[in-house]
C-alpha cells in the first residue's frame, strides 16, 4: 500500500557507496556482527534457534524496502526457512515528527504487506538501533513486549489503556506507531487488529557496537574465540573489513562464498586425545561366580532342601541323587 506516502518517507533505491559516517560504521559492524553469528554456528535474534544459511547486505536491490540486512535461516532437520529484516540506525527518537522513524514505519510496513517476500507467521522485521533515550527504551520495548505476551488484540489494548499496569508513556508511543503506519498506509488508519499483528512481528534490538569496548563486542570476542582463542581481535577485524568491501555492491554472504583464511579461522579445533602411554589399560573383570561353576539347577535343589549334614553319609546320598537326576 503505497499511494499517498510522502516522498520524505519513502526511500528510494541508492547505491550504498554513497553513504558513510558514524551510521555506515554502525551499520557495518552490526551486519558482520550477523556473519561473525554465522561462522561461530551462533543464532539470530528474534528467529528460531536455527543456523544461518546467509546475510543478504542492501536488500532494497532484491525488492526489500528494510534493506540494510536481511538475515536467513534454515531448520537443518526440516529444511524450514524464515529470515530477519533489518533496518539499521544509529540513533533514532519514537517521535510523531521523526523523519527518518517515518522511512523506517514505510520501510516495515511495504515489507509487512508484501506477500511475496514476508510470511507473517513467522518472519521478523527490526528496528537495530544503538542507545535510545530511557523514555523510548522503556516504553517502545514494553509495547512489543506486550504484544508478543498477550493472547490476543482485546487482551492487548486493555493492557495499555490499564493506567496502572502500563508505563506512563505506552500509549503516547502507540500513537507513534499509529501516526507512521496511517503515512505508511495511504493515509488510511491501520486497522487495531492488523496493528496488533504487525507489532508482533516488529522488533527493536539496541546494539553497543562500533566502540572499542561494548557487551555485544565482548560477546562476540568470546564467541569467536572457540575456534581462534589466540586472536580474536584479529578475526573480528577481518569479518568488519570483509562486510564493508562487499556492502558497497550490495552483496549476498554465504559461508562458501568468504575468504579461505576467514573460514580457516573458524575451522572447529581438532579433539585432543591423552596419549596412548598415559591411558591406565582397561583390566578385564573376572567373571568367575557361583552361579558360573555350579549348575542352576543343583543351586535351585540345594535351595529346597534347606540344610544338611556333610558327616552324614545318608544326607549325602540323598543330596548327590536329586543331584544326578537333574
Amino acid at each position: 500500500m503505497k499511494s499517498g506516502v510522502s516522498s520524505k518517507a519513502k526511500k528510494l533505491l541508492s547505491n550504498p557507496r554513497s553513504t558513510g559516517g558514524v551510521g555506515f560504521h554502525f551499520e557495518a559492524h552490526v551486519q558482520a556482527s550477523f556473519v561473525a553469528l554465522m561462522l561461530t554456528g551462533g543464532y539470530a535474534p528474534a528467529l528460531p534457534c536455527w543456523p544461518i544459511r546467509q546475510v543478504k547486505l542492501q536488500g532494497k536491490i532484491d525488492g526489500f524496502d528494510t534493506d540494510d540486512l536481511v538475515v536467513y535461516v534454515r531448520n537443518g532437520n526440516t529444511r524450514e526457512e524464515c529470515k530477519l529484516l533489518g533496518q539499521i540506525k544509529h540513533s533514532i527518537g519514537f517521535t510523531k515528527g521523526n523523519t527518518v522513524l517515518a522511512e523506517v514505519m514505510y520501510a516495515a510496513w511495504s515489507d509487512f504487506n508484501n506477500t511475496v517476500l514476508f510470511d507473517k507467521r513467522k518472519d521478523a522485521i527490526a528496528l537495530i538501533t544503538g542507545p535510545l533515550n530511557e523514555t523510548d527504551a522503556h516504553n517502545v520495548v514494553w509495547l512489543l513486549d506486550q504484544a508478543r505476551h498477550t493472547k490476543d488484540s482485546a487482551e492487548f489494548f486493555r493492557n495499555v489503556n490499564q493506567t496502572r499496569f502500563s508505563p506512563s508513556k505506552a500509549k503516547e508511543k502507540l500513537d507513534v506507531f499509529r501516526h507512521h503506519l496511517k503515512g505508511a498506509n495511504g493515509n488510511k488508519k491501520v486497522a487495531d487488529e492488523v496493528l496488533y499483528i504487525f507489532l508482533n512481528r516488529f522488533y527493536l534490538l539496541g546494539y553497543d557496537l562500533g566502540k572499542e569496548v561494548g557487551v555485544v563486542l565482548s560477546l562476540l570476542h568470546s564467541h569467536i574465540s572457540q575456534f581462534n582463542s589466540s586472536y580474536p581481535q584479529w578475526a573480528w577485524s577481518r569479518v568488519v573489513d570483509i562486510v564493508e568491501t562487499w556492502n558497497q555492491d550490495a552483496g549476498t554472504v554465504t559461508l562458501e562464498k568468504l575468504p579461505q583464511d576467514l573460514r580457516d579461522a573458524f575451522k572447529q579445533r581438532p579433539a585432543a586425545s591423552i596419549p596412548a602411554e598415559y591411558v591406565k589399560p582397561d583390566v578385564p573383570r573376572s567373571t568367575s561366580s557361583l552361579t558360573a561353576q555350579v549348575s542352576p539347577l543343583a543351586l535351585a535343589i540345594a535351595a529346597l532342601v534347606g540344610q544338611w549334614d556333610e558327616s552324614n553319609e545318608s544326607d549325602l546320598d540323598v543330596i548327590k541323587r536329586l543331584i544326578d537326576g537333574l
